[in-house]
C-alpha cells in the first residue's frame, strides 16, 4: 500500500510560493515506502536542542534525536537513552546508566562523554530549555566516569530536575565539532540546519519558512516494531484552512496542525479516507496580559477583560473544549487547585473592576495581538472586540506572525498588552506551567508575556522547586494556583480537545502530556484495514 504522497500540484497550493521540496509522484516511489505529508501551523524556527522553546521546533527535536529519558502517557519518565538510575540520599546526585546499544545516524556509538558534551553544550548556549537548569546545574558537574555512565551533581535539591531530562538531547561531538567554527565554539550555524544525533528520522532538507523532510533512519537502535513505518515525513508549513483542506481533497494530507479552524476538522473529518483525532491535553489556549504596560498594568483592567470574555463562545463554536480552571491544567489532579473556579462572563462585573481601575473614566484602547492567519484566533479576537466595545474599552486588532510574536515577547515594551497562545507543558511537571510562565528569570520568551516579576510568585515557585516531599510540593501548587488567579495575569479561555484531522491508514497517535513528543513518528505506523 502507498500512501499518497505531496506532489507537484502543491506548489500551487502552499501560500502562493513554490515549495523547496524535492517532489516526486508516487508512481515514482517503491511500492512499500510510506511517505506523509504533515501540516505544521508555523515555522520550524530551530532545529537545534539547545534552542527550541514552540511546539514545531520541539517536534523537529523529538524525531532527530535521543533524550537522555522519554517521557509516557501517563507522564511518567521512563528509560531511553538511559535504562536506569540511582539518585544520591541527600537528592544531589544523579548517576545515569546507559544503553550499550544506541548509535549515532553515522553509525557511531552514543557514549556517556556526547552526553556530557550536550547538557554542556545546552548550558552554555544557554537558551531555550537552559532556564530549567541554568544555575542548578554546573558543567563541570557533568561528567562521564566511563562510556556507560554519566553523571551530574546539582547544587540544591530540585524537584523538577528528572522532569527536564527527556530535554538532555544526545549530540553527536565529533560531527559537530568537525563542523564548527573558531568564533562558533558550539557548532551552532551546523546543528541549525542538520541532524547530529541518534534519532528515529534524519533531516533530508530544510527551508527555514516552508518546509521539512524527514526520513527514517533504518538503523535506529530501537528498532522498528510497531508494524509498517513512517519512511518520510514531509513537514509542510501553513496555517490556511483553504489549502490544508485542498491537500485532504487530493488525498495527499497524512497529518493536519492542531490549529486550524473548527469548520475544517468538520469538512475534512467528513471526507472518504480521513479521520478525526481528538483528545484532552495538559496545557489551555489563553490571553496574556502584560502586567507593565498600559492599560493591563491595573489589575482591575485584567479582572475585566477576563469578565468581558465569552468562554462558552469559545469553548462550544469557535474552540471546542473545556473550563480552564485557572493557571495549572487538572490534568494535573493532584497538584490541581479545585478550588478555582472557571472565567465567568459576566459584562456588569466586568464595568464594576473597570470603574475601580486607575483607568475609570478615561478612553481606554487595548492592543490585541494573535497568530496571524490562524481562524480562530481572528475568531475569538472579533468575539473579544464586541464585549470589551460593550465596557467601554477599544480592541485594536494586531495580528503577527508567530516569529514577530516571539520578537515582542522579549521585552516589556514591546510585548502587547494582550496575546492570545496555546500554552502546554515543555516537560511533564507542574512546574512547567509555573516557573516558564510565572517567574521573573524566565521573563522575556513567548511563554511568559504577562511579565509578572512577583517576588512572592517567584518565591513559591522557588519553594517548591526545593523539596522533594511531593505532599509539600503539591500544597504550595494549589497556593500558587489561588496567588496567581487573584493577579490575573492571564485569562484562562479553554482546555482546548488537541484535533488532528488524519488519514485513515496512519494508527498510533497518543496524547503525552509534553510538548510534541505526541508527534514522533516512530511511535505511528501505516494499517489500511485498522479501524
Amino acid at each position: 500500500m502507498k500512501m499518497p504522497v505531496l506532489s507537484s500540484r502543491l506548489a500551487a497550493l502552499a501560500l502562493g510560493t513554490a515549495l523547496a521540496l524535492p517532489l516526486v509522484s508516487s508512481a515514482a516511489l517503491a511500492e512499500d515506502k510510506v511517505s506523509v505529508a504533515v501540516n505544521t501551523m508555523q515555522i520550524f524556527s530551530s532545529l537545534d536542542p539547545a534552542k527550541v522553546t514552540d511546539y514545531t521546533g520541539y517536534m523537529a527535536i523529538v524525531n532527530m534525536y535521543d533524550g537522555l529519558t522519554t517521557v509516557n502517557a501517563k507522564g511518567e519518565i521512563v528509560p531511553h537513552l538511559a535504562k536506569s538510575w540511582d539518585i544520591s540520599q541527600d537528592g544531589l546526585t544523579y548517576t545515569f546508566h546507559l544503553r550499550d546499544d544506541a548509535k549515532f545516524q553515522d553509525g557511531t556509538a552514543v557514549k556517556a562523554a556526547d552526553l556530557a558534551w550536550s547538557i554542556q553544550r545546552l548550558l552554555g548556549i544557554n537558551k531555550g530549555p537552559s532556564n530549567l537548569i541554568v544555575g542548578v546545574l554546573k558543567p563541570e558537574n557533568v561528567t562521564a566516569p566511563d562510556d556507560a555512565t554519566l553523571v551530574m551533581k546539582i547544587e540544591r535539591q530540585f524537584s523538577p530536575f528528572m522532569a527536564a531530562t527527556p530535554l538532555m538531547m544526545a549530540m553527536n561531538r565529533t560531527l559537530i565539532e568537525a563542523n564548527a567554527k573558531p568564533e562558533d565554539k558550539w557548532g551552532e550555524a551546523y546543528v541549525g540546519e542538520h541532524s547530529a544525533g541518534s534519532g528515529p528520522y534524519k533531516l533530508v532538507s530544510y527551508n527555514r519558512s516552508a518546509d521539512m523532510v524527514i526520513a527514517r533512519n533504518a538503523d535506529y537502535f530501537l528498532g522498528w516494531t510497531k508494524g509498517k513505518p513512517i519512511d518520510e515525513v514531509r513537514f509542510v508549513q501553513t496555517s490556511d484552512d483553504a489549502t490544508v483542506k485542498a491537500l485532504a481533497e487530493k488525498g495527499e494530507l497524512g497529518l493536519s496542525s492542531h490549529g486550524l479552524g473548527n469548520d475544517t476538522y468538520e469538512s475534512i473529518g467528513r471526507m472518504k479516507g480521513y479521520k478525526l483525532i481528538q483528545t484532552r491535553t495538559a496545557g489551555g489556549f489563553v490571553i496574556k496580559l502584560n502586567t507593565k504596560v498600559y492599560p493591563t498594568d491595573d489589575v482591575h483592567v485584567r479582572r475585566a477583560i477576563a469578565y468581558a470574555t465569552d468562554y462558552k463562545t469559545i469553548q462550544e463554536v469557535i474552540y471546542p473544549g473545556f473550563d480552564m480552571k485557572g493557571p495549572l491544567s487538572d490534568a494535573f489532579k493532584d497538584a490541581h487547585n479545585g478550588d478555582i473556579q472557571p472565567g465567568v462572563y459576566d459584562l456588569d462585573k466586568a464595568k464594576e473592576e473597570l470603574a475601580k481601575s486607575k483607568y475609570a473614566g478615561q478612553k481606554i484602547t487595548l492592543v490585541n495581538s494573535y497568530v496571524a492567519s490562524l481562524a480562530f484566533e481572528a475568531e475569538v479576537a472579533l468575539l473579544l472586540q464586541s464585549s470589551l466595545e460593550q465596557i467601554g474599552i477599544t480592541l485594536d486588532i494586531k495580528p503577527e506572525p508567530w516569529n514577530r510574536i516571539v520578537e515582542l515577547s522579549s521585552k516589556p515594551e514591546t510585548t502587547p498588552a494582550s496575546t492570545q497562545v496555546n500554552i502546554s507543558p515543555t516537560y511533564p511537571s507542574p512546574d512547567a506551567m509555573f516557573y516558564n510562565q510565572y517567574h521573573s528569570k524566565a521573563s522575556g520568551t513567548w511563554m511568559s508575556m504577562e511579565w509578572l516579576q512577583n517576588a512572592e510568585i517567584d518565591g513559591l515557585i522557588d519553594k517548591v522547586r526545593a523539596t522533594t516531599d511531593v505532599n509539600e510540593q503539591n500544597a504550595t501548587y494549589k497556593e500558587l494556583q489561588t496567588k496567581i488567579a487573584d493577579l490575573q495575569p492571564d485569562v484562562w479561555a479553554v482546555a482546548p480537545n488537541r484535533r488532528y484531522a488524519a488519514n485513515k491508514c496512519l494508527q498510533g497517535y497518543e496524547f503525552i502530556p509534553m510538548q510534541s513528543w505526541d508527534l514522533n513518528f516512530s511511535n505511528f505506523h501505516w494499517d489500511c484495514k485498522a479501524e
